[in-house]
C-alpha cells in the first residue's frame, strides 16, 4: 500500500472513530520519515480525538513549527488545547489552564471559546480586569454567543460589578429549552413599575434551591409593595415557602397558571432591584421553619449545643461540568473530624444523598425523617450553627440568620464574590476560602478554632460531642 492509500484509509478510520486503527497506520509512516507532515498532521488529529490530548498538542505543534501556514493544523491545535486547558481548569490546574488557554488563542487567534474560556480561567484567579478583556475579544469575534455571555454575566457578578452582571445574565433566557411565559407579561425594573398595590406576580424557581432560597427576599419586598406574589417551586421547597412571609400562594408542577400581570425568574429580581453591593437586601432572618416541626424536631435531637454539618453537594453525573464543580466544593467526612471533636458539641448531620453513609460514630444523622426543606429548616432552628460547603442548606441556614461557616471552594461561586470573608447577603455567614485548589485543612482549621471561640467550654467541663 503506497503512502497515499495509507493515508486514505487512516482518514477512514479516524472519520469512523477508529481511532487506534488510524494512529497504527500514521505511526509507521512517521517512523520512516519524520519529515512526513500529513502523517503527522492525522496522527495529532486521531490521538487528540481518542483523548490522547498530550501528546496530540506535540504532534501538532511540530506540524505548525514546519508549515506555519497549515491552517487545518493550527486550528485543530487550539481545539486540542482548549480541551486540554479544560482538563486541567477541571482538575484545579489553573495557572497551567492559563497558559494553556494563551496558547489556544495564540494558534488560532479568531477562536471565540480559546479567549472565553481564557477569560474565565483568569476570573478564577481574581484577575478580573485580564479577565473581562478576553471575554470582550471573544464577544467580539461572536457576539451572539449565549454562553460567552453568560460567562460575561458571572465574572462581572464575582467582581462585584453586580449591576452590569444582572443585566448580562438575562442572556440566560436565550438559550434553549427555557422556560417561556408571555414575554411582554416580564416584569420590568422596579423603577418603571410604579404603584403595585394588586398586582398579581409569578415568580418562579429557576435553577438551584440555594438560588430561590437566596433570593426569596426580594420576593417579599415586592409584597411589602402591595404586590400579591405567587410562587412556582419545586416540590422539595413548596412546604417551606407556604409558611414564608409575603407569599400568597405557592405552585408546583406542571399546572395551569392563574391570572397574573407580570412573571419573573427569581434569579432576575436583582436585576429588577438594581442592586449593588451596598444596596442588597440583607435581613439576619427573612425565612422561618413552621413551629410545629420546631417542636417535633426538637424532641428528636441530642442536647446543645448543636452544630450542623453538610461536606458535600449533589454530583449530578449526568453533568460532566457540573459533577466536576461537585467534586470541588465537596470534601470527605473524614476531612471534618478536626471538627467533631469539639469538646461540649453535639453535632448533627444535615447531609443528604450518598455522602450520608461516610458519617462515623458521634454525629447524629437525622436525614433519614426528612421529606423536605421545611424539615431541613426545622432541625436548622434547633440549632446554635451550622458548617457547610456551597449548598442549598448554607442559603437555608444564613436565610434564617443562624451562624454559618462556609467551606468554600478556591474557585468559588460568583454567590460569594471575591476576596471575601464575609456575605453581604448573610449578615451571620463567615467564609473559610481554600487559599489552594483542594486544600481543604486550612478552612476546616480555622472553622474549628471559630467554633470553640463561639462555643467556649464551660471550665472544667469534660463533655464531649454526645452530652
Amino acid at each position: 500500500m503506497s503512502n497515499l492509500q495509507t493515508l486514505r484509509t487512516a482518514l477512514e478510520h479516524l472519520k469512523a472513530g477508529r481511532f487506534d486503527q488510524c494512529a497504527a497506520l500514521c505511526r509507521p509512516l512517521l517512523a520512516a520519515d519524520p519529515n512526513d507532515v500529513d502523517a503527522r498532521f492525522f496522527l495529532g488529529v486521531c490521538l487528540g480525538a481518542g483523548g490522547q490530548l498530550d501528546e496530540a498538542v506535540e504532534h501538532l505543534t511540530t506540524v505548525i513549527q514546519t508549515r506555519p501556514d497549515h491552517i487545518d493544523a493550527r486550528r485543530e491545535l487550539a481545539r486540542m488545547l482548549q480541551a486540554q486547558g479544560l482538563a486541567l481548569a477541571n482538575e484545579g490546574q489553573v495557572d497551567e489552564a492559563i497558559g494553556v488557554f494563551g496558547k489556544a488563542v495564540a494558534a488560532d487567534p479568531a477562536n471565540a471559546a480559546a479567549r472565553a474560556n481564557l477569560g474565565n480561567a483568569l476570573a478564577t484567579e481574581g484577575q478580573f480586569e485580564d479577565s473581562l478583556a478576553a471575554i470582550t475579544d471573544a464577544l467580539r469575534l461572536s457576539p451572539a454567543d449565549i454562553d460567552i455571555n453568560v460567562n460575561r454575566a458571572v465574572t462581572l457578578l464575582k467582581a462585584g460589578r453586580l449591576p452590569e452582571g444582572w443585566a448580562a445574565n438575562e442572556w440566560r433566557h436565550k438559550k434553549p429549552g427555557r422556560e417561556k411565559l408571555p414575554p411582554a407579561l416580564m416584569l420590568p425594573k422596579l423603577a418603571h413599575l410604579g404603584d403595585l398595590a394588586g398586582r398579581t406576580i409569578v415568580v418562579y424557581h429557576e435553577e438551584g434551591f440555594g438560588d430561590t432560597i437566596q433570593f426569596l427576599r426580594y420576593a417579599q419586598l415586592l409584597a411589602e409593595a402591595g404586590a400579591r406574589i405567587i410562587l412556582w417551586v419545586p416540590q422539595e421547597l413548596v412546604r417551606l415557602m407556604r409558611g414564608q412571609a409575603g407569599i400568597a400562594e405557592v405552585l408546583t408542577g406542571n399546572v395551569n397558571l392563574p391570572p397574573f400581570d407580570y412573571h419573573c425568574p427569581i434569579i432576575s429580581l436583582p436585576y429588577v432591584f438594581d442592586t449593588t453591593v451596598e444596596t442588597i437586601p440583607a435581613r439576619n432572618s427573612y425565612i422561618q421553619a413552621d413551629a410545629a416541626l420546631v417542636a417535633d424536631w426538637a424532641a428528636r435531637l441530642p442536647p446543645g449545643p448543636r452544630v450542623g454539618l453538610v461536606w458535600a453537594g449533589e454530583p449530578r453525573p449526568h453533568d460532566p461540568i457540573a459533577e466536576a464543580l461537585d467534586r470541588r466544593r465537596s470534601l470527605p467526612f473524614k476531612m471534618l473530624l478536626p471538627l467533631t471533636v469539639t469538646p461540649g458539641m453535639s453535632f448533627v448531620s444535615l447531609q443528604m444523598g450518598a455522602a450520608r453513609d461516610q458519617i462515623a460514630n458521634g454525629v447524629h444523622d437525622p436525614m433519614g425523617g426528612v421529606k423536605d426543606f421545611a424539615d431541613t429548616a426545622a432541625i436548622i432552628a434547633n440549632l446554635d450553627a451550622v458548617i457547610s460547603v456551597d449548598t442549598a442548606v448554607a442559603h437555608l441556614a444564613g436565610a434564617m440568620g443562624k451562624p454559618v461557616f462556609l467551606l468554600d471552594r478556591y474557585d468559588n461561586c460568583w454567590r460569594w464574590l471575591h476576596g471575601r470573608a464575609d456575605s453581604p447577603w448573610y449578615p451571620t455567614l463567615m467564609i473559610f476560602r481554600q487559599t489552594q485548589m483542594g486544600e481543604w485543612l486550612g478552612p476546616v482549621t480555622q472553622a474549628a478554632e471559630t467554633l470553640e471561640e463561639f462555643f467556649p467550654m464551660a471550665e472544667g467541663s469534660d463533655e464531649g460531642p454526645d452530652g
